[in-house]
């Protein structure tokens, strides 16, 4: 029984282990900012965050867009988030998903007015779903004060292979589109990659039009049937073996 004992507290010990090491990954979010929509030419800006949330110091942004010659577009805000590393759950907050969102405004008469821009976000390290089904691209546009388009690409790529990409032509005006493909077996740990191509033109020579953006790339779970190993975890929140270490506590205490 000691012996048992001792198996169990290690278990328990190695997934406790499993959790914090889980906590201290490295994975960042890295986003970018490139003139027209050549993103391996180097980009205008280039930010790093944390594994969850990422923020443009848009002081710095706008100064480095008017110095290579946007002028007329400047950012009052632009970041990105995360879910990294993913999720099992089903629906709009699972699998695992980046966000790029902002809003970008425009000034009638600047340099590059109506010229695309691309921001780019990326993270890889991403676990969960080890089996997603679908890449989903959904872009939302409010353009106001302007004319202009708003495109973006969803990319994913495998550890052993990709990418898979799902493309969203351009939204003008006000509103939300979305786009899906399928994929196929993959390897984790995966990429995420989110592309919004923002161009616009002001419609007024003295006040600016502006389009504040989102754009969401994710990886939909795969509706599962849980092994009783994971819904004895579910319905108790703790890891199986330390479900089975207060098992064993109980009966030595009837005993």
């Amino acid at each position: 029984m000691s012996k048992l004992r001792g198996l169990f507290f290690s278990l328990g010990l190695a997934a406790v282990t499993g959790l914090m090491a889980g906590e201290a990954r490295a994975e960042t979010l890295t986003l970018s900012v490139f003139a027209g929509t050549d993103t391996t030419a180097p980009a205008i800006y280039t930010v790093t965050g944390g594994a969850n949330a990422v923020t443009a110091n848009v002081g710095v942004l706008n100064s480095d867009l008017a110095a290579a010659g946007f002028g007329a577009y400047s950012f009052t805000n632009l970041g990105g988030s995360s879910n990294n590393p993913g999720s099992t759950l089903l629906g709009p907050l699972g699998g695992a998903y980046i966000l790029n969102s902002g809003n970008l405004t425009v000034t009638a008469g600047g340099g590059g007015e109506g010229t695309p821009i691309t921001v780019v976000l990326v993270e890889g390290g991403f676990t969960l779903p080890a089996n997603g089904p679908t890449l989903q691209d959904t872009a939302t546009a409010n353009i106001a004060g302007a004319t202009g388009t708003q495109g973006s690409e969803g990319v994913f790529t495998g550890a052993t292979g990709g990418p898979t990409t799902t493309t969203i032509p351009g939204l003008t005006g006000t509103g939300v589109q979305t786009s899906s493909t399928p994929l196929g077996t993959y390897v984790t740990p995966f990429t995420l990659e989110s592309q919004a191509i923002l161009s616009l033109t002001a419609t007024s020579s003295t006040l600016p039009g502006s389009n504040g953006y989102s754009q969401k790339v994710q990886v939909l779970a795969a509706a599962t049937v849980p092994e009783p190993a994971s819904i004895v975890m579910m319905l108790t929140g703790m890891p199986l073996p330390l479900v089975l270490v207060g098992l064993l506590r109980r009966r030595r205490q009837a005993a």
